[in-house]
């Protein structure tokens, strides 16, 4: 396998759920990706959610991503990062519904991006090899 899998699975699965951590807690939610085209994972975010709040503190996450039948499953463990670029945070806002409002200037949304880290992919049939899973480092 390869990164290229990794980004065909997220481009037909592209609701995932992140793991953060919380002082010590871990907290999950549902985010929607976006894919620009450098071939890398990227998300918005706010400092005004608690979310980005936890991100900015400890960029260490987990990212999931669910085939809809749950028939196979990517599990991404990387740090994120922010990506300072007003053009493509004005142009998410502009074609994203649950955008609409936000300002692509306000420092507190943040447009976040995986530049590395390590993809596994997991099945049913994997169910009690976890640890044997390869690797995809990206």
């Amino acid at each position: 396998m390869e990164y290229s899998d990794v980004i065909d699975f997220v481009t037909a699965n592209p609701v995932f759920s992140i793991a953060t951590s919380d002082r010590g807690r871990p907290r999950v939610r549902a985010f929607l990706t976006v894919l620009f085209d450098d071939g890398l994972i990227h998300f918005t975010t706010s400092l005004k959610k608690e979310v980005g709040r936890q991100l900015a503190a400890d960029p260490r996450v987990e990212l999931c991503y669910c085939a809809p039948d749950f028939s196979r499953m990517l599990r991404i463990e990387a740090e994120v990062e922010e990506l300072d670029d007003r053009e493509k945070k004005a142009r998410l806002v502009a074609e994203r519904d649950y955008l609409k409002g936000v300002d692509p200037d306000d420092p507190t949304f943040k447009l976040m991006r995986i530049t590395h880290g390590a993809a596994r992919f997991w099945t049913m049939a994997d169910n009690l090899r976890e640890g044997e899973i390869p690797a995809i480092h990206f």
